[in-house]
């Protein structure tokens, strides 16, 4: 690890103010490569019982880092965070964590890009175990998102990685199991490469303020309150959060060596308590969500449609958790992101399709032909407190030698095709229905 004595001197040079609002851009869906747009209102990512990572609170500026025609243009930028474990005992304020891994399905990002229109884009690396301040050659995941909003601006953008998630490990992950009560084990990275087109400046807003967020911060410490996290206390002063295990440094990696090292913007302070900091954090805008459940099982399917936002603000989505093999008779459907104590159930057909609202539906059905409904014995579900319904092949509430049509069931078949979609109640504002993203797999 890089020492904060062994720090290069502050980059005031890489640090602009933010040029006007954070516009928002939006939902973008990874799978689809589509977009929900909010005509620039917030969303609710999922639900705040499921934001896992919350580094929101914003200074004002953003860092022309890695971005081209900024500081070490090209340049891969490494932040850290913590996201805890069941065991962890530091002093939540909150509820406190509840699961050891984490099935990451929904990202939150702010930019600024002074470059042209329609030429911004990153590229995300997720590290489970990772030293702070430190380069990392192999990212345990990795996304990429073009196409993104520019226009001389900053945006706010909402990335919908359903069909594409990934599973980071609590407190440092596998290769650091269990809590150490020491950063260097427990934390996990990430990090952004410019992946836009653009010549101008771009780069992240800088975020991190603990004395305004972080009820348990001591001067001089780490934020380890985790607010606006499901397991973390609101936020002393507004809505956003400071990263738990965040610090005020980051690790800079050069394509050209010449600017590679662990840099801060000046040293943190705040005298001002809600009035914002007079340097700010050394640390990049980056909330992220997770479904419930376990992620040790494999996530099979391919998404092929997507549906409208419901009540929560986002997407509900749907996963097939499992295998393809038709023998194994081994697959859990599970929507996730629903509204509380929603119900609602699975459909299946053979045939994709496409109805916009059906029976006045606010959203989509994305299947065709011969429908079956997964209405038998228990197969009906609630989401109840959480925000997941599942239906489940190894608890024998279903079963791939019965998968249910309009006039009868069939047998799942090797070779054959299977799209799954999940129906369900709520309101927005009045009572209505919507479906759940579609997905296909090929039984094998």
């Amino acid at each position: 690890m890089v020492s904060a004595s062994a720090q290069t001197p502050q980059q005031l040079n890489g640090i602009h103010k933010v040029p006007g609002a954070v516009k928002h851009a939006g939902i973008y869906h990874v799978a689809t490569g589509t977009w929900t747009r909010t005509g620039g209102g917030a969303v609710s990512n999922f639900g705040a019982s499921d934001i896992v990572y919350s580094n929101t609170a914003t200074s004002g500026y953003f860092s022309t880092a890695g971005g081209n025609g900024g500081f070490a243009a090209g340049s891969e930028n490494f932040d850290e965070g913590g996201l805890p474990g069941t065991t962890n005992g530091n002093p939540f304020t909150g509820a406190g964590p509840n699961r050891d891994e984490y099935k990451i399905n929904f990202l939150e990002f702010s930019y600024c890009d002074l470059s042209g229109p329609g030429v911004s884009g990153w590229t995300f690396n997720f590290y489970e175990s990772y030293d702070p301040c430190t380069i990392n050659t192999s990212p345990d995941a990795s996304r990429t998102v073009t196409g993104l909003p520019a226009n001389g601006g900053c945006w706010l953008v909402d990335i919908d990685l359903a069909g594409n998630e990934f599973c980071l490990g609590a407190d440092g992950g596998a290769l650091a199991p269990g809590w150490d009560n020491d950063p260097d084990f427990d934390s996990f990275g990430w990090s952004f490469t410019y992946a836009g087109t653009g010549t101008a400046s771009a780069g992240p807003l800088l975020v991190g303020d603990p004395v305004a967020t972080d009820p348990t911060y001591i001067a001089g410490g780490l934020p380890l309150d985790g607010s606006n996290t499901y397991y973390g206390a609101v936020s002393a002063c507004n809505s956003l959060g400071t990263g738990y295990l965040t610090r005020d440094f980051w690790w800079l990696e050069d394509p050209t060596a010449a600017s590679s090292g662990c840099y801060f913007f000046g040293g943190y302070g705040n005298n001002n308590g809600c009035g914002g900091p007079s340097n700010p954090y050394a640390s990049w805008y980056m909330q992220m969500s997770a479904e419930a459940g376990s992620c040790g099982t494999p996530t099979i399917g391919t998404i092929y449609c997507t549906s409208n936002p419901n009540s929560t603000g986002s997407n509900t989505s749907m996963s097939l958790l499992g295998s393809a093999s038709a023998a194994a008779n081994d697959l859990t459907l599970s929507a996730g992101n629903l509204p509380n104590n929603t119900f609602g159930f699975f459909l299946y057909s053979p045939t994709q399709g496409s109805v916009p609202n059906p029976g006045g539906s606010q959203g989509d059905l994305c299947l065709g032909g011969a429908i079956g409904r997964f209405v038998g014995a228990g197969q009906v579900k609630s989401s109840g407190a959480g925000t997941e319904i599942t239906l489940s092949t190894t608890s024998g509430e279903w079963d791939l030698s019965a998968l249910p049509g309009p006039t009868g069931s069939s047998a799942a078949v090797a070779g054959n095709t299977a799209n799954f979609q999940a129906w369900h109640r709520d309101a927005n504002p009045t009572v209505t229905s919507n479906f759940s993203d579609g997905i296909t797999i090929v039984w094998q």
